[in-house]
């Protein structure tokens, strides 16, 4: 009886921990998944000691370690084969599947390449350290003012925002940052170009042209898009290609 109140308790701790922080661990990546690993091998490293199962589970940890133990010459001999593979295979996945990124004074905005999804963290102002899609529509009226006053081009990227996750109030106060901004009449500098096609210095030709081909069918604004950032990936391919043929 008492271990089923163990395995109770340990269950409704592991759904409470589930969608208070493991949703959100989830949907960062790869970086985000992390802390649920080691969240999972403490429940079950503490499920196996209330079932009197713990001895099995170390001796497959040690087994784990032993052969681990063995092979890591291996892996040193052959290191930077492996290295380069890794450094190809990720500048590609990155070039297809990343997320662009653009910043502000503001504000720092995020698209995934596959999923077209948006975002963005706040970096200033009474909002700074929250993301745009933890916001209400209150919050976020009172961020688009804020952006209004103190960064035009947050602005803009703030339209984009609204216009994608919430349609029905962008007719109702979104529209203020039409105007042209400061970094857009100045152009777009060559650390910017590479966040916002989700690139890194070295991309080929092709890579870049195929970076912003995936974003303009998200972003066009003939196919629901935006103007602002449409123009911001234009702009960033102008850039790179310009700086490849020099």
């Amino acid at each position: 009886m008492t271990r089923f109140i163990f395995l109770l308790i340990l269950f409704g701790v592991g759904y409470l921990l589930y969608h208070l922080y493991g949703k959100k661990l989830i949907s960062q990546g790869p970086k985000g998944l992390v802390k649920p690993a080691l969240i999972l091998l403490f429940a079950i490293v503490l499920l196996a000691v209330a079932t009197g199962r713990a001895n099995a589970i170390f001796a497959l940890i040690g087994g784990l370690v032993a052969a681990a133990w063995r092979v890591a010459p291996l892996l040193m001999r052959f290191y930077p084969q492996i290295r380069q593979f890794l450094h190809r295979s990720g500048a590609q996945q990155h070039s297809t599947a990343g997320a662009s990124r653009v910043t502000t004074a503001t504000l720092a905005m995020t698209l995934d390449h596959q999923t077209g999804q948006i975002d963005g963290s706040i970096t200033s102002g009474s909002f700074a350290g929250r993301t745009l899609s933890s916001l209400n529509l209150t919050e976020l009226e009172h961020f688009y003012e804020f952006c209004i006053k103190k960064d035009p081009e947050a602005v803009r990227l703030l339209d984009a925002y609204i216009q994608k996750v919430h349609p029905e109030a962008a007719q109702h106060w979104a529209g203020a940052g039409q105007q042209s901004t400061p970094a857009e009449e100045a152009g777009i500098s060559l650390d910017d170009a590479w966040n916002i096609l989700g690139l890194s210095p070295g991309a080929s030709k092709a890579e870049i042209t195929r970076a912003h081909r995936t974003l303009m069918t998200k972003l066009h604004p003939d196919k629901g898009g935006n103007d602002y950032l449409a123009t911001r990936v234009n702009q960033a391919k102008d850039r790179l290609l310009a700086e490849l043929n020099k």
